[in-house]
């Protein structure tokens, strides 16, 4: 078994709601990141593959948090490179068969095949236009790109995009402290969002029931 030294005492803040309850642990940041350098690959891995299948994970700010935690000596940047890479290029040949398979019947409800044909170009460099990359997979397979010029070209695309994003995390010279630090705004954005979110649908699942009911 792999021993994870870390220069954070990460789990100082796990302390007790009262005495004797050794269960109630606070959730923050440090563990969050603790939890990181000890399962980054399976973590890295099954993000960037949701991520690349279309579900709104932030797989650049993965990998940013990767290459940091890589520089501090924590986990091999090539292995997470090649785990990063293979994850997205799982989570691509997911929607290309989504679109391959069920596109037909799409565009026969729509009337008329998709305006947009994704090309090599495309498929290598449209994962670092923002909501392209969800979108650019199911569009090769509605358009039968042949499955292997897809993965070999999205292959590339996937070890660019990693390799980029992982590199900008080792060289920004962050510190895990600072790295701390973002993870508490973002954590917090994210769940003010939700918060809205999950208000937002209240309300108008209400507004829906009053129109509804019968004056």
């Amino acid at each position: 078994m792999r021993t994870y030294t870390v220069s954070q005492p990460w789990y100082e803040h796990c302390h007790t709601g009262r005495a004797g309850d050794s269960n109630a642990v606070t959730l923050t940041a440090e563990l969050l990141m603790g939890l990181f350098i000890a399962y980054g690959y399976w973590i890295v891995f099954t993000a960037i593959l949701l991520d690349n299948a279309g579900l709104p994970i932030p797989g650049e700010l993965l990998l940013l948090t990767f290459g940091v935690l890589a520089k501090a000596g924590h986990l091999d940047p090539l292995l997470g490179l090649a785990v990063a890479a293979a994850a997205a290029l799982v989570g691509d040949s997911v929607g290309y068969w989504i679109g391959r398979l069920g596109g037909a019947r799409v565009v026969a409800r729509l009337g008329r095949s998709p305006r947009f044909t994704p090309g090599h170009a495309s498929v290598v460099f449209g994962r670092f236009v923002f909501g392209a990359r969800v979108l650019l997979a199911p569009l090769a397979g509605v358009t039968r790109m042949p499955f292997p010029r897809f993965v070999f070209f999205d292959a590339v695309g996937c070890l660019v995009w990693a390799g980029m994003f992982i590199l900008i995390g080792y060289a920004s010279g962050l510190r895990v402290e600072s790295m701390q630090q973002g993870l508490r705004v973002v954590s917090f954005t994210v769940q003010a969002a939700l918060a809205v979110a999950v208000a937002a649908w209240l309300i108008t699942r209400i507004a829906a029931f009053r129109r509804s009911r019968p004056a």
